[in-house]
């Protein structure tokens, strides 16, 4: 197995990608790489090399494009979007006896960011009776928030999604939001706010009850392969990029062992046809994909911050922690 850094800018990554599949022929699969912007530039070389790649990225572009090495274990971006929203309006009212009307978009405007905000614009919010009262994208990094929680203080709505990708953003926010007594639900859209270095910059005072809408994460059913994570690699908790990976390899197992070859092609046709029952380190679905590449039902989970954890909280069956809403059960 080799492990290539993607760098920290799309350049980078797809210059990763070019010395990748140039000094390591032999590869027969890859997973990567984390963000979306950074899956995009990278899966356009594998994909003119025929290497097949598992990606844990949402961005509905990667599947989109009609690449045929290409695989999407997580939901994508829009189907994120159009599973959480119902889900998040259903925790509010369950938590807090009212059903939010009005909300808030804080972004950036990386690929997987933007997807999700394109699907709630594009009728999602309209369809759960959600009125939009602020929009605001802003370009990484943010060097000043005051206008965008401003926006957010003066419109007062019933929740903000919030959806940045870079941990210093989401800081800035989050700090901004404290200083000017913002007390709003904040829900946000994959990992960003729920890294493990989150808490090496933002207080746990901040981020109680901030949810977050997530592909996948550390769920009922994998308590024993947590702790080891945590005895052996001394992470605080099981994100969705280590349970994604675990995943990701014993699918390229799966693939290897039915293929019969250590070949990119005969890998690549044993993933497009692999129907491997019910899926154990992925939300929901099975471990098949369509023609797009897209595992078939693929679904998600909601994560909170509790007491300084961020802990699933739906589904309900692999719920690690009932839901808590601000002003209820605080």
């Amino acid at each position: 197995m080799e492990v290539i850094d993607s760098g920290d800018t799309t350049e980078k990554s797809k210059s990763a990608a070019q010395r990748m599949v140039a000094d390591y022929p032999d590869l027969v699969a890859g997973t990567g790489a984390y963000l979306s912007s950074f899956t995009l530039a990278v899966t356009e070389v594998t994909e003119r090399a025929k290497l097949p790649m598992l990606t844990l990225s949402y961005s509905d572009m990667i599947t989109g494009r009609g690449f045929e090495y290409i695989f999407q274990t997580s939901a994508t971006a829009g189907k994120q979007a159009e599973l959480s929203i119902p889900t998040i309006l259903d925790l509010a009212e369950q938590t807090s006896g009212k059903r939010p009307e009005t909300v808030a978009i804080i972004t950036d405007n990386t690929a997987s960011s933007l997807s999700s905000v394109k699907a709630m614009k594009d009728g999602l919010l309209e369809e759960n009776g959600l009125r939009l009262v602020v929009d605001e994208t802003f370009t990484p990094p943010l060097a000043d928030a005051s206008s965008l929680i401003q926006q957010v203080r003066s419109r007062r709505p019933d929740l903000v999604f919030f959806l940045p990708t870079v941990i210093s953003d989401a800081k800035l926010i989050l700090e901004k939001m404290n200083e000017m007594n913002v007390r709003v639900p904040v829900i946000s859209f994959g990992i960003a706010i729920a890294e493990p270095e989150v808490l090496n910059t933002v207080s746990p005072d901040f981020l109680n009850g901030v949810m977050s809408a997530v592909a996948n994460w550390g769920t009922k059913g994998q308590e024993a392969l947590i702790e080891r994570m945590k005895k052996e690699h001394n992470e605080p908790w099981m994100t969705q990029n280590a349970i994604s990976t675990y995943g990701d390899m014993w699918l390229i197992k799966e693939a290897l062992e039915a293929s019969g070859k250590a070949d990119r092609e005969s890998v690549a046709q044993a993933l497009r046809t692999m129907d491997a029952g019910e899926s154990i380190y992925y939300p929901g679905g099975e471990l098949k994909f369509d023609d797009h590449g897209r595992r078939v039902g693929a679904s998600l989970t909601v994560i909170q911050w509790q007491e300084g954890v961020p802990v699933t909280v739906y589904p309900d069956e692999l719920a690690l922690s009932k839901p808590i809403w601000p002003g209820k059960g605080q």
